[in-house]
């Protein structure tokens, strides 16, 4: 991705937030930190993403927050990126980004205490990456979640639900609840003895032919 990848992304995704479900589930942009400085209100990031951009520093701080929190912040997010980070990030930058969105987060720029939830957020993403040993169980632990979701995405692929072997199951007309053939074939005025059978009758015919009556 080219340099301004990452701004240009938080601005399309302004406009157009209803593709944020895909960018979540997309890799972090190479300079996804460029964002998130400017999010934290880095003033000197600020006025170079604007004049790169073409665009007004309220457009760009904007679109950075809006990114940072839907992106990096959601519900759900591993552990890397709620920090801004890849998982091959080194421990010098996961304590940088750390630094650079609690300093977002610190009440003295959130006045109104609006983002507040997201502090426990960065602060627990932070303790499960912030020593060696964390960091490697924290992987396990994420490798071993894949790999469960995965194994029962590929069962629920290879074992669908269907009747068993000979029976086929037709919608029922009673009760919303599913009969097989072998009921379709009861005598019509034993199962519907209130008059109905003159429709259902009609209906049988076009499915089944006469065999079904």
């Amino acid at each position: 991705m080219g340099r301004a990848a990452a701004l240009k992304l938080a601005i399309d995704l302004m406009h157009f937030p209803s593709q944020v479900r895909s960018v979540r589930s997309a890799p972090l942009p190479d300079d996804v930190l460029i964002v998130v400085r400017i999010a934290a209100g880095d003033e000197e990031a600020t006025r170079e993403a604007a004049e790169s951009a073409g665009r007004s520093h309220d457009v760009v701080r904007e679109a950075a927050t809006f990114f940072v929190e839907q992106i990096l912040l959601y519900p759900g997010a591993d552990s890397y990126r709620v920090l801004g980070a890849r998982p091959e990030a080194t421990y010098d930058e996961l304590r940088r980004n750390m630094a650079i969105l609690l300093r977002w987060l610190h009440p003295d720029r959130d006045r109104q205490g609006e983002r507040a939830f997201f502090v426990a957020r960065v602060t627990r993403a932070w303790d499960d990456l912030k020593t060696q040993e964390r960091r490697a169980a924290y992987d396990r632990l994420q490798h071993r979640s894949e790999a469960d979701k995965s194994r029962l995405q590929k069962k629920g692929r290879s074992q669908p639900n269907r009747p068993r072997s000979g029976q086929r199951w037709e919608h029922s007309w009673r009760h919303g609840r599913p009969v097989s053939r072998r009921h379709l074939h009861q005598p019509l005025r034993r199962m519907y003895p209130d008059g109905r059978q003159g429709l259902l009758r009609r209906i049988l015919l076009l499915l089944f032919g006469r065999s079904a009556l």
